[in-house]
């Protein structure tokens, strides 16, 4: 027998093409009944390598390879753990080595963790790794020795046996080490799965180094791979493999370590986490209804508190209170919730969420259920731009080793390994953006170039791509780099790193896990999410703005039957509302017609793609209410609020519990189930639910069609208190969008600042409501949009090449002094190192326009005003400045304008045209109602759009035929048009820059559009 001590898993990031999952169905197969996994440096891999080898019935070893410092040189030592305490150990050193500058720990960290393991000092790669390539037999001797006396019973690995120069050095080693009474083991290193490999892991390893092929030192190490039992006993002396084995025999770790749990919040008062937490409820409860809530909200928050007390979640929800309060008392804003905790009213009496679940008929089972036992889950929603702060304030309040970030991990995916690798096999960048653009990142390559005719046919053609996708194939999937979860933190009462190893990129900064998400629960660890809303940053400036006029104005009291609102939402102006944007929904909108809240969030959950029959059905049933059949009268008062049909997963469970006679705990683990959609327990849920409905007086059609329903309800159910949740903020945002329209589209642009797309959208949309667009404006413009007047003025920091340094160092120069004409900002911005660059940006963006010369007379001038810049400055005290009596100013010759040279340089500079406002007055005088060139741009197929002609160019095609690439812009966007041969010979007469046309045609991947037909206007 023998078994594999040394494995490197794809969790050695970029240095191994094994993933776990093959790997244990390697050894299977192979006839193993134990491996081991050694990642070099990290422990990411461990749990699920466990948790694979017992479902496959193999043993599992843990293992870590870790770099120490040993004798002024940094060496690698195996670990392998006994038990789990070495376990825990292996864990501890794996941290400690993230908390060292230097890469390595120290000797007497190893020392102190090597106990419960089995420490294995290499002999190839090893701390004597040249006396053994010399055969310096004096060196070997002295280096064997006092490794012995330094570490005492340890292991000497023999690697590379399969190679005759190693086989021979090992046998050289192994001689030694008999006389100096240490054992050596059979090793054989492994890096990749199978013997055809080889390739592939070199390949890996030119990503990893950033080398391509053509790179000597890139060499190919073959060998490395899973050998069969026949292998190594051919290859390794039987003594060897036999200590080998005994230590297989002696590694028994099964994880189950001590967990933890969340930290404790800190009560001042000598009353129990559950006294406090009554007495915050019974608080908040008088709060929310001005000291007279009714008997049903007292009732329903003892039900709720008895449900936590016995599930013993007093804790959990004191620390969710806790940091809630302090963003609040911070000025952050809060989402009102999201997801089931919405269900709870003590979340609400504690002012974690904003949604009141008594009013809104919402199940607290489906958040917390005693006969499920779970651990609560309330995520919370921040500003994006304020979320840190309250992540810092958790990291100081609860120390920092009892917090972390949860790692994450990007994966070498469909379209990045073709890159990835095409980079190392020297592909042309070309070459690969043309198969790039070809893959569908919803599939993986395999299915990529089997669905795709076009594609198989390239990559059959050309070797150089059938090489690339042979490598791809065997990389796709692999980890390629660690990340954070964008939201998660875990909270421990003990030192984390006692309980799971974790990593410190900054080592000032918070650590974050080792283990990923769904493995630290069963440690007590319990994921919370802080998550940053776009939404609710541009929110708050919205709230700010008003504010400013009407001190009066809180959001949270805004009243829920505005009908601008309402009105808004029915003509799917919803651009920039919370959920709302695409234009799917949009359509349903203009089809569904809200006219009250419940109709508002029941949209969220009747968006869903595979809800479209109900979509319908809703719509039908609102219209003409008088035909609404239910099922029985019990059923109506669930299935009311939403015309008849079934839209939320809490009427799934209602109905259950009262046409099935399930309990409320039976009625979720029914949701979960039909969720889940396994067929042998659908089958036994089923049963129970007809004789249910038999036995409460249902007809067995009634009953079947009851559970049709609710069994096809997993392609489109929704979380009522979600879609109540996100319902309310999108109500929240479409309130301000109708009654507050210009601070909130300033508050909108300043969110997409950089996204000229976004920002060319929100601008159209301010042109269409009125709002007047102001070009920005270096005597007038702010660090973000600005509002007044019914005017929105752009910042200096939309205009490319300018960004946010740029921008602040004008702003403050104007700040001290306004600028006088052209010579003289341009003086004074040479003086803050603004390049000519920079002063073109902003001549072209419109931004030099107050200094009363067309664009083109600046452009002109700009080279005689930076010479004039040189011959004014002086130096005063040490410090330069300019003195503008020095030398009188250049004349600035006058420049006659090109429109169509406007407005290219304007897309330029800003990414958008501004000076657009004729082309929306000549689609509005021509009645066009075609789609934008922004929306056509946004999906792939036949489109019809209307435009100016700004650029023209003519190609000759491989025959000799001539064709043209027009480029047209209107009030949103521009886009390539191409004219075809065919079309261009009949058109090219009349195709002009400066003409507007009306294009039909097809839009291709990369945003171009072949067009079939032009009208001239």
């Amino acid at each position: 027998m023998t078994t594999h001590l040394y494995v490197r898993s794809s969790y050695t990031l970029l240095n191994s093409t094994i993933q776990i999952p093959h790997l244990v169905k390697k050894a299977k197969e192979l006839g193993y009944d134990a491996i081991a996994l050694s990642d070099h440096n990290v422990m990411y891999g461990t749990v699920l390598f466990h948790d694979t080898c017992l479902k496959e019935g193999i043993k599992p070893i843990i293992g870590l390879e870790i770099d120490c410092e040993y004798k002024g040189q940094i060496i690698p030592f195996l670990l392998l753990a006994q038990n789990n305490q070495g376990y825990k150990n292996l864990m501890i050193l794996s941290s400690l080595f993230h908390e060292r500058k230097e890469g390595c720990i120290s000797i007497e960290e190893l020392l102190q963790y090597k106990d419960h393991c089995f420490l294995i000092v290499y002999g190839e790669g090893g701390p004597f790794d040249s006396y053994i390539i010399n055969e310096n037999h004096e060196e070997l001797s002295k280096g064997l020795k006092e490794i012995k006396e330094t570490f005492g019973d340890c292991k000497i690995a023999l690697s590379y046996q399969d190679t005759s120069l190693w086989k021979r050095l090992n046998h050289f080693l192994k001689n030694i080490c008999q006389t100096i009474g240490l054992e050596t083991i059979a090793l054989n290193k492994i890096y990749y799965l199978k013997k055809e490999d080889a390739e592939a892991y070199r390949i890996l390893t030119g990503i990893r180094l950033q080398k391509t092929i053509h790179d000597n030192s890139l060499q190919r190490i073959d060998g490395r791979y899973v050998l069969s039992k026949e292998e190594m006993e051919e290859i390794y002396e039987q003594d060897d493999l036999d200590r080998t084995d005994s230590i297989a025999k002696r590694c028994n770790v099964d994880l189950k370590i001590e967990s933890s749990s969340l930290p404790t919040y800190h009560i001042q008062s000598n009353h129990s986490p559950i006294q406090y937490l009554n007495n915050l409820c019974i608080a908040g409860l008088k709060k929310r209804f001005h000291d007279n809530p009714s008997k049903e909200y007292y009732e329903r928050l003892k039900y709720e508190l008895q449900i936590i007390e016995k599930m013993g979640f007093a804790n959990y929800f004191l620390i969710v209170y806790d940091y809630v309060k302090y963003a609040k008392s911070i000025g952050i804003l809060i989402g009102p919730g999201r997801g089931s905790a919405c269900s709870s009213l003590v979340s609400y009496c504690l002012g974690i969420t904003q949604i009141d679940p008594v009013k809104y008929n919402l199940m607290f089972e489906r958040f917390l259920n005693p006969e499920r036992i779970s651990m609560p889950d309330i995520d919370i929603d921040f500003q994006d731009n304020r979320r840190q702060e309250v992540i810092d304030y958790i990291y100081k309040r609860y120390d920092e080793n009892h917090v972390a970030n949860i790692i994450t991990f990007g994966t070498l995916a469909s379209k990045q390994v073709l890159r990835d690798v095409g980079k190392v096999l020297n592909i042309s960048q070309r070459n690969i953006e043309i198969v790039t653009k070809m893959i569908q990142s919803n599939h993986n390559l395999y299915e990529n170039v089997t669905g795709n005719a076009r594609l198989k046919e390239m990559v059959k053609a050309d070797e150089n791509l059938h090489n690339l996708f042979k490598i791809a194939l065997k990389l796709e999937g692999l980890q390629r780099h660690a990340s954070t979860h964008p939201a998660g933190i875990i909270m421990s009462s003990k030192p984390i790193h006692d309980v799971i190893p974790t990593i410190r990129e900054d080592l000032s900064g918070i650590r974050t896990s080792q283990y990923q998400a769904e493995y630290l629960e069963r440690y007590g660890l319990i994921k919370m999410d802080f998550l940053g809303l776009r939404n609710l940053t541009i929110m708050k400036q919205v709230i700010q703005e008003i504010q400013k006029v009407d001190l009066s104005f809180q959001i949270s009291k805004i009243p829920l039957d505005d009908e601008n609102t309402y009105a808004l939402f029915r003509r799917g102006d919803t651009i920039g509302v919370f959920q709302f944007e695409s234009e799917q929904m949009k359509r349903l909108l203009m089809d569904l017609k809200p006219k009250t809240f419940d109709e508002v969030c029941a949209c969220l959950a009747l968006y869903r793609p595979a809800s479209k029959d109900n979509r319908v059905t809703y719509i039908e049933n609102k219209l003409h209410p008088e035909k609404i059949v239910y099922p029985s009268f019990e059923l109506e008062p669930i299935l009311k609020e939403t015309y008849g049909v079934m839209v939320y997963q809490e009427q799934v469970m209602r109905t259950s519990i009262v046409a099935g006679g399930f309990s409320v705990g039976e009625a979720d683990r029914i949701r979960k189930a039909i969720t889940k959609k396994k067929p042998e327990e659908m089958l036994a849920i089923k049963d129970a639910f007809i004789k249910g409905c038999l036995k409460n007086g249902y007809k067995e059609e009634v009953a079947n069609a009851l559970f049709a329903s609710m069994e096809k309800f997993d392609g489109y159910g929704f979380n009522k208190a979600h879609a109540y949740a996100y319902g309310y903020l999108a109500y929240q945002l479409a309130y301000l969008k109708a009654n507050y329209p210009g601070y909130f589209y300033m508050a909108l642009l300043d969110s997409v600042i950089g996204d000229e797309k976004k920002t060319s959208q929100y601008l159209s949309e301010c042109q269409k409501r009125g709002i007047q667009i102001l070009y920005p404006n270096v005597k007038e413009s702010e660090y973000g949009f600005t509002y007044l007047n019914n005017t929105i003025r752009l910042p200096l920091s939309c205009v490319k090449n300018i960004g946010g340094h740029v921008s602040r160092l004008i702003i403050e120069e104007r700040n001290k002094k306004p600028f006088v004409d052209f010579f003289d900002f341009v003086a004074r911005a040479t003086l803050l190192k603004i390049n000519k660059s920079n002063l073109e940006s902003l001549i072209h963006a419109g931004a030099l326009d107050c200094f009363g010369q067309n664009r083109a007379t600046l452009f002109h001038g700009l080279d005689d005003a930076i010479n004039y810049a040189e011959l004014i400055k002086v130096e005063r005290n040490g410090i330069q400045t300019i003195d503008l009596g020095l030398v009188s100013k250049p004349n600035l010759m006058k420049i006659k304008e090109s429109s169509i040279q406007i407005i290219q340089n304007e897309m330029n500079a800003l990414g958008f045209y501004l000076g657009t406002n004729h082309i929306q007055k000549e689609k509005e005088r021509l009645h066009i109602q075609e789609d934008s060139i922004q929306v056509i741009k946004s999906h792939n197929g036949y489109a019809k759009s209307f435009g100016l002609i700004v650029d023209l160019n003519e190609r000759k095609t491989k025959r000799g035929e001539l064709m043209a690439f027009l480029k047209v812009i209107d009030e949103t966007d521009e886009i390539k048009l191409l004219i075809m041969p065919s079309l261009y010979a009949s058109e090219k007469e009349r195709l002009k820059e400066g003409k507007y046309i009306l294009f039909r045609g097809k839009i291709q991947n990369n945003e171009e559009c072949i067009v079939n037909e032009l009208t001239y206007y």
